[in-house]
């Protein structure tokens, strides 16, 4: 097992001693534990913080109708779900690593559900709205894909990049459901009903298998990463030798990180993905919407892209297990540069389902990406914090694209100019991307009683 195999599975990790007395053995028969958190994470995150971010859209057109709101002034709600993700979520990050995804993620998805229920009880003051905005990523942050990638990684080593695929596809099952959702209670009762039973949905279904199916490691199981299980005798022989054992860290700290320049190249690379991507995502309903489609034909215009999210990340996850990630990424993020440009000249119907879909793949490849970029660069030590660094960097552009386009559609009566915009700054992030480089070799220190570093 390498170093980077062995790395922190939380900030307190210990080396897994290599002896023959604790040697592994396999498990014989049944499914591997860690293959259940995989599909508590796809549930969780069908109903977590990042769907129901990227579902804003669904309700433009009601908000205009029942307040007379503009879709610049929405749309500056998307923004402030941005930008207190991105002061909040590196913070996030940090609990996680210091206190376990568990110890996180329960508060946070009970309290994530009131507020989306709570959504129900909007007034007509603009206020309102960006108050309740601000609550969302504050208090649904334990729900977003930091939380849920922390436990794949920490359950999966050989197989990672397709357990990360699986499990975040969560994101892409949720695009797809939550407005088909929304929208059916939108259709036969009122948008207040459509929050009261997303609420409803993440308290007692996500709520239940957070507490009680996941958990934070395999240790908690009697396991070891990738389906190993030890004998009674091996696991006390192994708490034994972690007790004699000096801790040894393998990676880097956050603030080793970010003095790196292949940080701010991944995190400008996700900064643009978030701007683009983010553009259409909040807007497409109501655009789709102005192109004479009804409520239902766009929300499945939407469907397309919850679709393609889900594969995007399945195959994402396969083939980087198998190949260079950053040549995987740039692939992908072809997609986009396309389905954006395809837009901007009018797309409707079959040419819109489409274009959705190779926007979604990029997407489903981009949360991938962050895990596994976190991981091969910088190690799994301060993963919470330097994941969180970057899905603030990915949520800083999610947070201005949106404005931007509520702003021009309020301007120029189109989205035409800033999807044309849109589409080739798409290159740029390609380019950062490739800029990245091959994996580094990681650092391992080891670290006395005290938690001083010696080496």
């Amino acid at each position: 097992m390498s170093n980077e195999e062995v790395g922190l599975e939380s900030t307190n990790s210990v080396v897994e001693p290599q002896s023959s007395q604790v040697a592994a053995t396999a498990k014989p028969g049944g499914i591997f534990y860690g293959w259940w958190i995989v599909l508590g994470a796809i549930i969780g995150l069908s109903l977590g913080y990042s769907v129901i971010a990227m579902s804003f859209g669904t309700f433009i057109k009601e908000f205009e109708t029942a307040f007379g709101w503009t879709r610049g002034q929405i749309s500056f709600g998307s923004t402030v779900i941005g930008i207190t993700a991105i002061l909040f979520f590196p913070y996030a990050g940090v609990l996680v690593d210091k206190y376990g995804v568990k110890k996180i993620l329960l508060p946070s998805t009970l309290l994530f559900g009131l507020v989306m229920a709570s959504m129900s009880l909007l007034t007509p003051s603009i206020w309102h709205l960006y108050a309740m905005c601000i609550l969302i990523p504050l208090l649904g942050a334990g729900t977003a894909p930091l939380t849920y990638s922390r436990l794949l990684v920490s359950w999966f080593d050989k197989k990672r990049g397709l357990a990360l695929g699986i499990g975040l596809s969560g994101v892409g099952l949720g695009t797809t459901m939550v407005p088909f959702i929304a929208s059916y209670f939108i259709e036969h009762y009122s948008w207040r009903e459509a929050y009261l039973a997303i609420g409803a949905l993440i308290v007692l279904v996500v709520f239940p298998i957070a507490k009680f199916i996941l958990a934070d490691k395999p240790k908690d199981k009697g396991l070891v990463a990738d389906g190993i299980a030890l004998s009674d005798a091996e696991v006390s022989a192994r708490a034994k030798a972690d007790k004699a054992m000096e801790h040894v860290r393998v990676g880097y700290t956050a603030k080793e990180a970010i003095k790196q320049k292949v940080f701010w190249l991944m995190v400008g690379s996700f900064i643009i993905t978030g701007l683009t991507t983010s553009t259409l995502l909040v807007h497409l309903v109501p655009m789709m919407m102005d192109r004479g489609a009804t409520l239902p034909e766009a929300v499945g215009t939407f469907a397309y892209l919850g679709m393609s999210i889900i594969g995007g990340r399945l195959l994402a996850g396969y083939l980087m297990d198998k190949f260079f990630a950053p040549y995987v990424v740039v692939v992908f993020m072809l997609g986009p540069i396309i389905g954006l440009a395809a837009f901007a000249m009018g797309a409707t119907g079959e040419m819109a389902a489409l274009s959705t879909g190779l926007i979604g793949i990029a997407i489903g490849a981009e949360f991938d990406v962050m895990a596994y970029f976190t991981t091969k660069y910088f190690g799994k030590r301060s993963f919470g914090a330097i994941y969180g660094y970057g899905y603030s960097g990915f949520k800083l552009g999610a947070s201005v694209g949106p404005l931007i386009m509520g702003l021009a559609y309020d301007t120029l009566g189109r989205y035409t100019e800033v999807l044309w915009a849109m589409s080739g700054t798409m290159f740029i992030a390609c380019i950062l991307i490739l800029m990245m480089g091959k994996y580094p070799e990681l650092p391992s220190r080891t670290v006395d009683s005290n938690s001083k570093v010696q080496g």
